[in-house]
C-alpha cells in the first residue's frame, strides 16, 4: 500500500516543467462566492427539512469573515522564505453573487448579480473590513486572487429551477443560499454550481459575456485582470479560450485529466501538464499537492499535514515546484469556528516544517510562478 501511495506521487511530477528552485503555491478555490449565508441560515433550513449534515459544503462553507482571513493573514505571516517574503495564498475568487432582492422582485423573471463588495456589505457587521483586507493581502503580496467565474452557480439553471418551483432552491433562495442538497423525494438540480459545464453548444456564447463582465469587475474591485483561470467545479470548453485570452487571462489551472464539454452529452478529452502550452496560447498548471484537513463526509482528515508533505517532498525531488490544492471551505469560520482553527493549525504546521525541512524555499503566488518558470 505504501509503496503504491508513493509510486502514484512520483507519477504525478514525471512530465511537465522541471526546475531546481523549491517553489511552493497554494491554490485556494471558492473565494468569494456564496454556499450557505450563515449558521442562521443553515440552522432554518435544516429546521425546512432539508438534509445539509453529510456534506462538508454544507456544514461548515460559507464567505470568510473579516476574522478568517485575519486569522489566514496571521498564519501566513508567521513564516519568511530564503528571500525574506511571507507565505502567499491564490484564491481563485468569484467576484459576484446573486442579488437575491431583485431576481425576486423580478418575479424570477430575470438574474441580477450583486458585486462581492456589495455582498460584504449586505453581510453586516462580521464582514466590516473584508474587502480592505482582500486589497491588503494583494498589496502585501499574501493574498493574490485569480478568477474562478464571476460567480460559483450555473445561472442558466439556477433561473430554471427557481422558475419551475424546485422547492430546494427556492428554501435556499429564501435564505440567501445556494447549490445545496435537495429535499428528501426531491431530484437534485445536476451541476447546479459547474458554470461552466454547457448542455447545449449555444450556451457558451453568453458564457462569453459572462467571463467579460467577471473579469471587468474583478478589475474595478482589485485593481488589475486576472491573468489565471481555474472553471468553478469542473471543466470548461476550450472554445471559450479566445474570450478568456482577450480578457487577460494566460495561464488556466486544469486537472491532470479533463474532459471539455461540447453540449449534447458530448465531451473532449484532455491530458494536460505544467507549462503545456494550447492552439489558443493558453499555458496549463496542474496542482500536484494536496491539503484537504476534512474529507467531504466532514469528517477530520488525520493525515492532512504528512499527505501534504510527502507531497511537496515528492514534488521538489522531482524538481517540479509544490502546487498545493485546497479550499476555502477549510478555513472559513462563519459556520463552526473550529473546524477553521484545526484547518489554520494544520496549515501553519505545514508552512513551518516546509521553512525548517526546505530553508532554501520560495514562496510566490502563482502567476509570479508561472511568469518565471513558464
Amino acid at each position: 500500500m505504501e509503496l503504491s501511495y508513493k509510486a502514484k506521487l512520483y507519477l504525478k511530477n514525471l512530465v511537465g516543467k522541471k526546475t531546481n528552485r523549491k517553489i511552493v503555491v497554494i491554490h485556494i478555490d471558492d473565494y468569494g462566492s456564496i454556499r450557505v449565508k450563515n449558521a442562521e441560515a443553515r440552522n432554518k433550513m435544516i429546521q425546512a427539512g432539508l438534509p445539509l449534515d453529510n456534506n462538508r459544503y454544507f456544514c461548515f462553507d460559507t464567505l470568510c469573515t473579516t476574522e478568517d482571513l485575519q486569522m489566514m493573514f496571521d498564519v501566513l505571516t508567521s513564516v519568511k522564505d530564503k528571500n525574506g517574503h511571507f507565505a502567499c495564498v491564490t484564491p481563485f475568487a468569484n467576484v459576484a453573487n446573486p442579488d437575491f432582492e431583485r431576481i425576486r422582485e423580478s418575479g424570477f423573471t430575470q438574474y441580477y448579480r450583486e458585486t462581492i463588495v456589495d455582498t460584504f456589505k449586505r453581510l453586516g457587521p462580521a464582514y466590516d473590513g473584508a474587502y480592505e483586507l482582500w486589497k491588503q493581502g494583494v498589496s502585501e503580496d499574501i493574498f493574490h486572487p485569480e478568477y474562478h467565474g464571476t460567480e460559483h452557480i450555473c445561472v442558466r439553471r439556477f433561473m430554471r429551477a427557481l422558475q419551475q418551483g424546485n422547492k430546494s432552491t427556492l428554501l435556499a433562495f429564501d435564505n440567501e443560499s445556494v447549490c445545496l442538497s435537495a429535499l428528501p423525494g426531491e431530484e437534485q438540480i445536476p451541476f447546479a454550481s459547474s458554470v461552466f459545464n454547457i448542455e447545449k453548444p449555444e450556451d457558451n456564447e453568453p458564457l462569453k459575456d459572462y467571463i467579460k463582465a467577471g473579469c471587468g469587475i474583478f478589475k474595478d474591485k482589485l485593481g488589475y485582470y486576472p491573468k489565471q483561470f481555474t472553471p468553478g467545479n469542473g471543466p470548461h470548453s476550450l472554445s471559450l479560450n479566445p474570450t478568456l485570452y482577450d480578457c487577460g487571462i494566460r495561464y488556466i489551472d486544469a486537472g491532470r485529466h479533463m474532459s471539455s464539454p461540447l453540449g449534447n452529452g458530448a465531451f473532449e478529452k484532455h491530458s494536460y501538464y505544467n507549462g503545456k502550452r494550447d492552439k489558443y496560447n493558453m499555458t496549463y498548471i496542474v496542482r500536484n499537492c494536496v491539503f484537504e484537513p476534512y474529507h467531504n463526509s466532514c469528517a477530520r482528515n488525520n493525515n492532512a499535514v504528512k499527505i501534504c508533505l510527502d507531497n511537496v517532498d515528492v514534488a521538489f525531488k522531482m524538481h517540479a515546484p509544490a502546487i498545493i490544492s485546497t479550499h476555502r471551505v477549510n478555513f472559513t469560520g462563519g459556520i463552526e469556528k473550529t473546524h477553521r482553527d484545526e484547518s489554520l493549525k494544520q496549515l501553519k504546521a505545514i508552512l513551518q516544517e516546509i521553512i525548517k525541512k526546505w530553508p532554501d524555499v520560495e514562496f510566490m503566488n502563482s502567476s509570479q510562478m508561472a511568469d518565471e518558470l513558464f
